[in-house]
């Protein structure tokens, strides 16, 4: 599914040179300028949409008295061990210990989507992250809670509580989307190295996989920040292994990305340099080095749903051949 003319042209046409036609050479003014005038091309309730309604709920959840108490203890030994711990299990991650907790995670939300939703109008997939915002909000909190009570059940008695796990989820969708809207931009997916009608520039969007399996084979391999999170050869070895079988699969069927011609507008690339580093740094912050009392195990749980319902659009468009 691709974005709409008007889109392209929103983003591309004003960002070329008014005298010369030549594109602007690159700068973090051409970013926010080029922000600012997609921000005022879209609608904006879409806007508002996109930016407010969850921050509103975590702070409403915040002021409310008697929320502290949907924190899920790790004294429990799983998600359905009563009714009140299925509900903690959910709630908990709409509830933060502090000012400075709540914050940190609405910003690292702006963050996410501020990068997520113009690479998603740019693929065509506006509805897209508004069902897969739905899908996050109900799945993410109870997976999060099981892989927490997993690794931590019965041994401490302690609350886990914050929204970095859904946080997870939108970084891995940001992943999915980021190779999605260079697909949309080079109008390719699916077509082998041999076929005739391959461009000079293309990328397919199931290299995400790579991406994301290889980030995980990473952080399982590197020191983290939580003394309970030690690295793990082992557990590393099989996300690297599909990373790398991936990689030589869609290597044989659609050749490596290709970038080269892409000829994309200067803010517009800063767009996709800004995406990628979002991800990396989030990568970074969220499962490697991270602050002590924080649930690497919610974090994980998070990116991995997040990728796995992002991804099954890239496998349904690859069935259908078109992106």
């Amino acid at each position: 599914m691709r974005g709409s003319a008007d889109d392209e042209r929103t983003v591309d046409d004003a960002d070329r040179d008014s005298v010369s036609g030549e594109p602007a050479p690159p700068s973090v003014r051409g970013l926010f300028g080029a922000l600012s005038r997609a921000v005022r091309s879209r609608p904006p309730g879409e806007l508002a949409l996109v930016a407010l309604p969850l921050p509103t709920l975590l702070v409403v959840v915040a002021v409310l008295p008697g929320t502290d108490a949907w924190a899920l203890s790790l004294a429990a030994e799983g998600p359905f061990e009563s009714r009140w711990t299925l509900w903690t299990a959910f709630a908990s991650s709409f509830v933060h210990t502090d000012a400075t907790h709540l914050l940190d995670n609405v910003v690292n939300y702006w963050l996410l989507v501020a990068v997520a939703y113009p690479l998603s109008v740019v693929a065509g997939w506006r509805r897209r992250l508004a069902f897969a915002a739905v899908a996050y909000l109900l799945l993410v909190p109870l997976v999060s809670a099981w892989a927490t009570l997993l690794a931590f059940g019965g041994t401490i008695d302690a609350p886990a509580a914050g929204f970095s796990d859904v946080n997870g989820a939108f970084l891995g969708y940001l992943v999915v989307v980021w190779f999605a809207a260079l697909a949309a931009e080079t109008g390719s997916s699916t077509e082998t190295a041999s076929s005739t009608t391959a461009t000079t520039s293309g990328i397919d969007a199931r290299w995400s996989l790579v991406v994301v399996f290889g980030s995980l084979a990473v952080v399982f391999l590197s020191p983290s920040g939580a003394g309970y999170f030690p690295p793990s050869p082992w557990v590393s070895l099989p996300f690297a292994v599909v990373a790398v079988a991936a990689g030589g699969l869609l290597y044989s069927r659609v050749g490596r990305p290709r970038l080269a011609g892409l000829d994309l507008a200067a803010p517009r690339e800063l767009l996709y340099v800004t995406g990628a580093s979002v991800v990396v740094a989030g990568v970074i912050g969220s499962l490697v080095v991270v602050p002590v009392g924080s649930n690497v195990f919610a974090h994980l749980a998070g990116y991995a749903v997040g990728f796995s319902v992002a991804f099954c659009w890239v496998i349904a468009d690859s069935s259908r051949g078109r992106r």
